[in-house]
């Protein structure tokens, strides 16, 4: 009587060779570029200067009125004119330091922070307690209060609807920068 060979089961050597662990996330497609570049040249989130260049091309003025306007009843206008206003120098700090990314969700409205909002966040600051911050928990990305409680860090949300985020041992966390500026378009 002849043994039948076993057909069919697994082969040594068949298959996907093994690679590192990934995890799926979900991020915008500019940021999830940017995201590959970064882990192809093996560079931190924090070292982005090679790819992010906000140098200003060329300043623009706007004239800036020496007095201000009442938001209730009105009060006589002046004629006068104050020096003209720069927005690179109203908004940007530190240009080499500094890029915006645009709000989603409602988690910071109590900040003034909405959404469609455009945030400039300034990474030459370092992040003290009750600052603003663009976070990177977990993959993900969120701007919320940074605060230094008893030996953890708490990510709180200007919304009551939403909860702290306690950044515990073994977390992926990493801060991106200062929210400095919020600017909203009508």
């Amino acid at each position: 009587m002849k043994l039948a060979r076993p057909h069919g089961g697994r082969r040594g050597n068949a298959g996907r060779p093994r690679a590192p662990e990934t995890k799926v996330v979900r991020l915008p497609v500019p940021l999830a570029d940017l995201a590959r570049r970064l882990a192809d040249c093996g560079i931190r989130a924090g070292d982005i200067n090679a790819f992010i260049d906000v140098e200003g091309v060329r300043a623009q003025t706007v004239p800036l009125m020496s007095t201000s306007a009442a938001c209730g009843f009105p009060s006589p206008a002046d004629d006068y004119i104050d020096r003209p206003l720069d927005f690179n120098e109203l908004i940007i700090e530190n240009p080499a330091a500094t890029f915006a990314v645009r709000a989603s969700g409602d988690g910071m409205t109590g900040a003034g922070i909405f959404p469609g909002d455009i945030a400039v966040v300034n990474r030459a600051r370092n992040a003290v307690s009750g600052c603003i911050v663009l976070a990177l928990v977990d993959g993900e990305f969120t701007i919320k209060r940074y605060l230094v409680r008893e030996h953890c860090i708490l990510l709180h949300a200007e919304n009551p609807a939403y909860s702290d985020i306690v950044i515990s041992e073994g977390r992926e966390f990493e801060v991106w920068g200062v929210i400095t500026r919020s600017i909203r378009m009508f």
